[in-house]
């Protein structure tokens, strides 16, 4: 539930501009992140994927690909929001190349104390690991920045976008909000709370562009739902109670 009543808000000039502010803002903050990242976002991963093996061990970070042996250690798999799916690995032939790391709860919850497992080190880090001949990236894996900014825009944009049409209407006609306008801008501050909601719901899917556009899909249609029957829904009492001819909205 949000903390204050969208049509409160509507009701008040003063928290109109500042909730036109905040969806500016939103719509702003994606528009930059998307400006910044799309064209070379994936600079880094495009150097991780088109690295070649190492002719070598490598003595230290190189640009090469090695693949290593570790022990995995100190397991944790958990679900819900906030959850955490990580494990510490610690280097065979080297105890003192360890590292704490994120990796995919499908494999973490195959993996034992003490398993051994396949890693490629790419720059002084171990970027994925295979265990079972199942392979899976890790947390230090060279995030593709232009998915995360589609991601942020994904969350942001949709609701700063009916955010800002919302006040910008309710402050041009200078009248006593609608109780559609109040169900729109409930949906346009609520829209973001899907983007916080989402990891619950994607798993698996977390890593792929289509569950993620899924998953968000199914829960902005449903908040859309949920405003239009606020908008539209009128309960028998009201209609009884009403006069013929009379307005009932807010």
């Amino acid at each position: 539930m949000l903390p204050v009543a969208p049509s409160r808000i509507l009701r008040s000039a003063v928290a109109s501009v500042l909730a036109l502010v905040c969806g500016l803002a939103m719509v702003g903050g994606s528009a930059y992140a998307l400006a910044v990242n799309l064209p070379d976002g994936d600079r880094e991963n495009r150097a991780y994927l088109e690295a070649e093996p190492c002719a070598s061990p490598p003595g230290g970070s190189a640009d090469c690909l090695w693949e290593q042996e570790f022990t995995a250690s100190d397991i944790v798999t958990e679900r819900g929001r906030g959850a955490r799916n990580e494990l510490t690995l610690t280097a065979v032939d080297d105890p003192r190349f360890q590292t704490r790391t994120h990796a995919p709860r499908s494999i973490l919850r195959r993996l034992e104390e003490g398993q051994k497992v396949t890693g490629t080190v790419w720059r002084g880090l171990p970027r994925e690991i295979t265990a079972g001949g199942d392979p899976g990236r890790t947390g230090h894996y060279p995030v593709d920045q232009r998915r995360n900014s589609l991601f942020l825009a994904l969350i942001l944009a949709p609701g700063g976008l009916v955010v800002t049409a919302v006040c910008a209407l309710r402050l041009v006609r200078r009248r006593a909000p609608t109780r559609p306008m109040a169900a729109a801008l409930g949906l346009g501050l609520a829209l973001p709370v899907a983007g916080l909601i989402m990891p619950m719901f994607l798993g698996d899917l977390q890593d792929r562009w289509w569950g993620v556009l899924l998953v968000w899909s199914v829960l902005a249609v449903l908040m859309a739902l949920t405003a239009w029957v606020s908008a539209t829904y009128t309960s028998p009492e009201r209609v009884e109670e009403s006069a013929p001819g009379t307005d009932l909205r807010d």
